[in-house]
C-alpha cells in the first residue's frame, strides 16, 4: 500500500511538470499540491496556450488521471474554479490538452438525473442538462439551460456562448415565472440571442400559457436587458366601453433620459370618438431634490352626437409633488405640492374610489429661507383650493410671511444664579401678506376677473412670560398686538333717488388695529384611592385664565360707520383679514383636565408584588367661561370632551356642549334666563358625540409572506385608498370600523344620526384575498360608498377586481397581468365606467 501511495504521488507531480496548465488540485482531505514554484524556470518558455490562472478543483468521491488522454474525471460533488468562473456537477472531465472541461449530471438507483451542471461566472448562473467550456477561449456549448437574465428567465434547448458572453440559443423560451421545469406562461422562440447588459433579441415568436401555445405572435422580439434607463415603446390596452367604444388606452413612449430624469406620454383613443393624452414625468437627485409632474388632458363625448342630450366633456387634470432633501441646504427650502384640474377629470377617466369621491383639490408651493445667527426666517407661498361641488376656486398668489422666534430683549447674558422676572419676557413677531381670489370656476379669465383680487398685510406681536408662583402654581401673562393694513375698504351712501343703501369699493390704504390682555393660572392636583392592593390615581390640571379685549367698533377708535340710516358698520367689513372685533370682552375662563390611572396586581408575576399600570381614562376635560363685560348671557355653554381606549383595541371619543341659557319657545333664541329657572335642569343639550374605532387583525401566519405586488408606478388608479400597493396574503384578516353616534338639538327636538363604516380585508385562501370598504347610515338606512376587491396571487401573474357594486358611480375593473415591470404591457383589462349605461 505503501508503494501504490508513493506511486500515485510521483505521477501527480509528473503530470504538474508535463502540462501547459497550471493546477492546484485540492483532494477531500483539504491536502493541496501547489506549482507555483513551477512557472519559473531558466531557459523554459511557457507555451502560449497557458492560462492566466491556477484553475482549482475538488470531488467527494474520486479523481482519476489518464495520462494518455490527458484529462482528470471528477466523481461526486466536483468542484473547479477558474478565475471568477465557478462549475459543479456530479461528473467533470477535465482536458489539460485543449483547456476544455465538459460536466453533465448522473443517474440515481432510481433513474433521477442529479448533480446537474451549475455554471457561475461574473455572478451570472447557469443550470443545464450537460455543458462543454473552455478556459482559454471563452466559448461554451450547454444543453438544456435553464438561467435568470435581469428580471425574466431564460430555458433553451441548446446555447452556445462566445468570448463576448453573448448567448445563441435554440428553441428558447423566455419569461419572467421562476419555475425551472414547466413555467406558468413564456414567450416561444426557435432563435433567441441575449446580449449581456444590453438586451434580448429573438425572431418569430408566440406566447404559450400553461404549455399551451396561443395565437399571439410576433415576427421578432426585443427584450430590454440594462439596469440601466431605457426608452421604449408602452403597448396600449384593448377593450370596449358600451359607452365610448372600442379602445386603446395607455399607449405611448417611454423616455429613459438618464438617471436623474424620465418621462412618458401616453394616450387614450375611443372609436366613438373620445380621446385623450397624458404626460408624466419624474426626476430625482441624490441628496437634493425629487419629484413627479403629471399632467392629463380628456375629450369624452357622452351619447351619440346625432342626438339632443350628447355632451361633450373637456377636462384635465395637473398634478404636481416637489421634496428638498433637508440636507441639501439647512437654510432654505423649496417644496410643491398641486393638484387642479376640472370637475369631471376624475368622474370620466379614475378607477379610484377615493379620487372619485373626492371634491377638493389643494395646492402649495412654497420657498422657506431661514436667515442664519438670526431668529428671522421667511416664507413665500403660492396657494389654491378648489372644491368641485360648489365650483368655487380660491387662489392666494402670493402669500409672504416673515417670523421672529421669541427673543428676551431683558435678558442678562452675563448673570449668574436665577434670572429676574422681567428677563423671562420674551417677544415674538409675525408679518403676513396676502393677494387673494375667489371666484367661481366659470368667471376666471372673464374681463375685470383680475380686479377681484383682495390685498392686506397683517401682523401681530405677542409679548408674553411665565413664571412660578407659590412653588406650585404657573402664571403666564401675555399682552397680543394684531394691526391690519388692508388695500381696499368699503363706504355705504344713501340714494335719494332710489332710496337704498348704496356700497362702494373705495381703494387705498387704511390701517386698523386691536389688542388684548391676557394672564392664565395653572397647577396640578393628585389624589389617591387605595382598593386592596390597587391603587386609583387622579390628576386635575386646573387652568384659569382672563381676558380683556375693548370693544374696537367704539366711535373712539374709529373703526366703524357712523350708523343711523346706513346702520353701523365696518369699512373693513370686506377686507381680506376681515374688521375688528366687536364688542368688549372680560373673559373669565375656567377649564378641569383629568386623567384618571390605576396600578393593580400584575397576573404575569409570580411573586405577588408586581403592578402594572393600566389607563381607565385618559383625557376628561370641562371648560367654560364668563364674560364680565357683557350685559346678558355671560355665561358661555359648558364644553364637555373625553378620550380613552377601551379593552386595549377600542378608542373612545365623545364631545358635547351643553347651554345654560333657556329657549324662546316663540323666537327659539337664546334668552338671559337659566335653563334651572326655566326647566328645572342645569344645562340644556346643544349637541354631542360619540366615536368608537377599532382596528384588528389577525396574527401572520407562519412561513413565508406570500404577496402580489400591484405596481403603483403602472396604474396607480387601481388601487383603493385602504388596501396599500402591496397585497399580503400571509395575513389572514383585518377589519377597521368607526362607529360615529351624533345628537343635535334642532329646535328643541334632539335629532339623533349614526354612522359607521369599516374596511378590511379577508385571505381567503393562501392565494384569494377579498378587500372591502363600505359604511351604513342608520338614519337614512342607506349604504355609502362602497368598493370589493378581490386579489389572486398567481405566482408570476396578478389579478385584481374593483367592484363598485351600487350608487351613481356603479362600475368594475378587472385586470390580469404578469407581475415582472420587464413584461408589464402583457396584461388583460376589462373595464366598465359608471357612465356605461349598458353595463349593468
Amino acid at each position: 500500500m505503501a508503494i501504490k501511495k508513493l506511486f500515485f504521488v510521483l505521477t501527480t507531480v509528473l503530470f504538474t511538470l508535463l502540462s501547459v496548465l497550471e493546477v492546484s488540485a485540492q483532494t477531500p482531505d483539504s491536502s493541496e499540491v501547489k506549482s507555483d514554484s513551477l512557472k519559473i524556470n531558466a531557459g523554459i518558455s511557457e507555451s502560449k496556450d497557458a492560462l492566466n490562472a491556477k484553475v482549482v478543483y475538488s470531488a467527494d468521491d474520486s479523481m482519476r488521471f489518464d495520462m494518455k488522454q490527458k484529462k482528470i474525471h471528477l466523481y461526486g460533488n466536483a468542484d473547479v474554479k477558474y478565475e471568477d468562473i465557478a462549475l459543479k456537477a456530479a461528473y467533470i472531465v477535465i482536458n489539460w490538452d485543449n483547456n476544455a472541461v465538459h460536466a453533465e449530471g448522473v443517474l440515481d438507483t432510481n433513474g433521477v438525473l442529479i448533480g446537474t451542471p451549475e455554471f457561475t461566472e461574473g455572478g451570472k448562473s447557469f443550470q443545464a442538462k450537460s455543458m462543454d467550456y473552455n478556459f482559454r477561449t471563452k466559448k461554451g456549448k450547454i444543453i438544456d439551460v435553464f438561467t435568470q437574465e435581469g428580471e425574466g428567465y431564460i430555458h433553451g434547448e441548446a446555447v452556445k456562448k462566445n468570448e463576448r458572453d453573448e448567448f445563441f440559443i435554440r428553441n428558447a423560451k423566455y419569461t419572467t415565472c421562476n419555475l425551472p421545469e414547466h413555467p406558468h406562461f413564456a414567450i416561444n422562440a426557435r432563435k433567441l440571442k441575449m446580449i449581456p447588459q444590453k438586451q434580448i433579441i429573438s425572431g418569430p415568436a408566440y406566447l404559450e400559457v400553461e404549455d399551451i401555445p396561443t395565437p399571439l405572435a410576433v415576427p421578432f422580439g426585443l427584450f430590454p436587458n440594462s439596469t440601466s434607463r431605457k426608452s421604449g415603446i408602452m403597448f396600449p390596452t384593448y377593450g370596449e366601453s358600451p359607452g365610448l367604444g372600442f379602445f386603446l388606452i395607455d399607449g405611448g413612449y417611454y423616455f429613459g433620459i438618464n438617471d436623474n430624469i424620465d418621462a412618458s406620454i401616453r394616450g387614450d383613443i375611443y372609436s366613438r370618438g373620445s380621446w385623450g393624452i397624458k404626460s408624466g414625468m419624474s426626476y430625482n437627485v441624490r441628496y437634493k431634490y425629487n419629484g413627479n409632474f403629471d399632467m392629463r388632458y380628456s375629450n369624452i363625448l357622452q351619447g351619440d352626437p346625432e342626438l339632443i342630450g350628447s355632451q361633450v366633456n373637456k377636462d384635465f387634470f395637473i398634478n404636481w409633488r416637489h421634496s428638498q432633501d433637508p440636507k441639501s441646504n439647512p437654510y432654505t427650502r423649496f417644496a410643491a405640492s398641486v393638484q387642479a384640474g376640472t370637475n369631471n377629470y376624475n368622474a370620466l377617466n379614475s378607477f379610484n374610489p377615493q379620487s372619485i369621491v373626492t371634491n377638493t383639490f389643494q395646492s402649495s408651493v412654497s420657498l422657506n429661507k431661514t436667515f442664519a445667527n438670526s431668529p428671522f426666517s421667511l416664507v413665500a407661498n403660492l396657494g389654491h383650493s378648489q372644491n368641485t361641488t360648489t365650483r368655487v376656486i380660491s387662489v392666494s398668489a402670493p402669500e409672504v410671511q416673515l417670523n421672529m422666534n421669541r427673543i428676551f430683549p431683558f435678558k442678562n447674558p452675563n448673570r449668574i444664579g436665577e434670572q429676574k422676572w422681567y428677563e423671562k419676557i420674551g417677544v415674538t413677531y409675525t408679518l403676513n401678506s396676502r393677494n387673494n381670489i375667489s371666484l367661481a370656476d366659470s368667471l376666471f379669465g372673464r374681463p375685470g376677473w383680475l380686479n377681484k383680487f383682495q390685498n392686506g398685510i397683517q401682523h401681530q406681536i405677542p409679548i408674553a412670560t411665565s413664571f412660578k408662583m407659590l412653588k406650585h402654581f404657573t402664571v403666564s401673562p401675555s399682552i397680543n398686538y394684531l394691526g391690519r393694513a388692508e388695500f381696499r375698504t368699503i363706504s355705504r351712501r344713501f340714494d335719494e333717488q332710489t332710496g337704498n343703501v348704496v356700497t362702494d369699493t373705495i381703494p387705498g390704504f387704511r390701517y386698523n388695529q386691536e389688542y388684548n390682555l391676557n394672564a392664565a393660572l395653572s397647577t396640578r392636583l393628585y389624589s389617591f384611592l387605595t382598593l386592596g392592593k390597587n391603587v386609583v390615581r387622579h390628576v386635575i390640571t386646573p387652568n384659569l385664565n382672563f381676558r380683556y379685549q375693548p370693544d374696537f367698533s367704539s366711535r373712539v377708535f374709529g373703526f366703524y360707520g357712523p350708523g343711523g340710516a346706513l346702520g353701523s358698520y365696518s369699512p373693513f367689513q370686506q377686507s381680506i383679514y376681515g374688521e375688528p372685533s366687536v364688542g368688549e370682552r372680560g373673559i373669565i375662563g375656567l377649564s378641569l383636565n383629568n386623567n384618571f390611572e390605576a396600578k393593580v396586581k400584575s397576573k404575569r408575576d409570580t411573586s405577588g408584588t408586581g403592578l402594572k399600570k393600566i389607563v381607565l381614562l385618559e383625557v376628561l376635560n370641562l371648560a367654560s367661561s364668563y364674560n364680565i363685560a357683557a350685559d346678558s348671557l355671560q355665561l358661555a355653554p359648558l364644553s364637555i370632551s373625553a378620550r380613552t381606549k377601551l379593552f386595549k383595541k377600542v378608542d373612545f371619543v365623545y364631545s358635547s356642549i351643553h347651554d345654560f341659557y333657556a329657549i324662546d319657545p316663540l323666537t327659539l333664541q337664546r334668552v338671559n334666563r337659566f335653563e334651572w329657572n326655566e326647566n328645572g335642569r342645569l344645562t340644556r343639550l346643544s349637541n354631542a358625540t360619540i366615536a368608537l374605532t377599532t382596528q384588528l387583525a389577525s396574527g401572520a401566519r407562519q412561513g413565508k409572506t406570500t404577496g402580489t405586488g400591484l405596481d403603483a408606478t403602472r396604474d396607480n388608479e387601481l388601487m383603493t385608498a385602504q388596501i396599500n400597493d402591496f397585497v399580503d396574503f400571509n395575513i389572514p384578516w383585518s377589519l377597521n370600523v368607526t362607529f360615529q353616534y351624533n345628537v343635535t338639538n334642532v329646535n328643541e327636538e334632539l335629532q339623533a344620526s349614526s354612522i359607521v363604516n369599516f374596511f378590511g380585508d379577508i385571505s381567503l385562501t393562501r392565494k384569494w384575498k377579498l378587500g372591502f370598504n363600505s359604511g351604513y347610515d342608520f338614519r337614512l338606512k342607506d349604504f355609502s360608498f362602497t368598493t370589493i376587491d378581490i386579489f389572486r396571487d398567481l405566482h408570476c401573474w396578478e389579478m385584481h377586481f374593483n367592484w363598485i357594486p351600487f350608487g351613481f358611480r356603479r362600475s368594475y375593473n378587472f385586470s390580469i397581468r404578469v407581475k415582472s415591470s420587464m413584461l408589464q404591457d402583457l396584461k388583460l383589462n376589462r373595464r366598465r365606467n359608471w357612465f356605461d349605461q349598458q353595463a349593468f
